[in-house]
């Protein structure tokens, strides 16, 4: 199957939505603001069979989660932050068909996933890795825990190095998509807002120490620019001067299960201080 935008937008328009208490127009406009990105993800995982079990991380609010049931597998886990041990059962309907999902609670850098070893197939993980504020690699060390041998382990997360990113910081703009404080003063408050960026070369670093081997690292745009019209003199310089390889917006990168963990605490690419007495 290949996902076009008409196609998730009216399935997302389809959609009933499961936050009464936020505005259903808060939502849907979210939604549609991101259909690209679910477009270009969902055609990343479209080929692989519809058994596939399947861990959706930070799911909230659900578009992909949606598709995906839809679509793509029979048997879809959620994960969302919170308090370790807590779950829930997500109820949503897609026009005339309804499904029930478990959705447990924890902390992706912190905590042990509440999943046995080898317990997935596949792995999504859209647009979280950026939130991360202390950890990362645990991440890629419990996901390669819960996948089984040749599993996958899907990430999108925006793109440091992307062309939009260089003509923001070329007009002194933040180049971040998100990197305004937020609250309240604790960890929701710091999870809600972009911590960290990835370059390419980072993100390929932390899929080899996690004992990931590439299945595809490339990146696409999901995003137009915020002012294209005075900016596209400036995409084109700077395409001609750098290429365009790896210089979408969006990191859409994807490994294989080969075998444990290699390292914990990688230095490379800036990622960790590995002198560091703390670690």
């Amino acid at each position: 199957m290949i996902f076009t935008h008409e196609y998730i937008s009216n399935l997302l328009d389809s959609l009933e939505l499961p936050f009464p208490d936020k505005g259903e127009n808060v939502i849907r406009n979210y939604h549609r603001l991101f259909v690209q990105r679910y477009v270009n993800t969902l055609n990343e995982i479209a080929d692989l069979p519809r058994s596939t079990r399947a861990l959706e991380l930070a799911a909230n609010p659900y578009g992909m989660t949606a598709a995906i049931v839809v679509n793509l597998f029979d048997e879809l886990s959620l994960a969302s932050f919170g308090k370790l041990g807590e779950h829930s059962t997500l109820d949503i309907s897609v026009g005339n068909k309804s499904f029930s999902l478990r959705e447990d609670n924890f902390n992706v850098e912190f905590d042990r996933w509440p999943y046995e070893d080898e317990s997935f197939d596949l792995i999504i993980s859209c647009e979280m890795i950026e939130h991360l504020a202390m950890d990362p690699m645990h991440v890629f060390f419990e996901a390669n825990r819960v996948l089984r041998h040749g599993g996958i382990f899907f990430v999108s997360t925006p793109n440091a190095c992307s062309l939009q990113s260089a003509v923001k910081a070329l007009k002194f703009q933040t180049p971040s998509m998100a990197p305004q404080y937020r609250g309240p003063p604790d960890l929701s408050g710091v999870y809600q807002r972009h911590n960290r960026e990835l370059t390419p070369p980072a993100l390929a670093e932390m899929f080899r120490a996690g004992g990931f081997q590439k299945v595809s690292y490339r990146t696409v745009d999901n995003y137009p620019f915020y002012n294209y019209e005075a900016d596209a003199i400036s995409v084109e310089v700077l395409r001609a001067i750098y290429g365009t390889h790896w210089r979408g917006d969006t990191l859409n990168f994807s490994g294989w299960k080969a075998g444990p963990p290699l390292e914990r605490y990688p230095g490379a690419e800036d990622l960790y201080i590995v002198s560091d007495p703390r670690l």
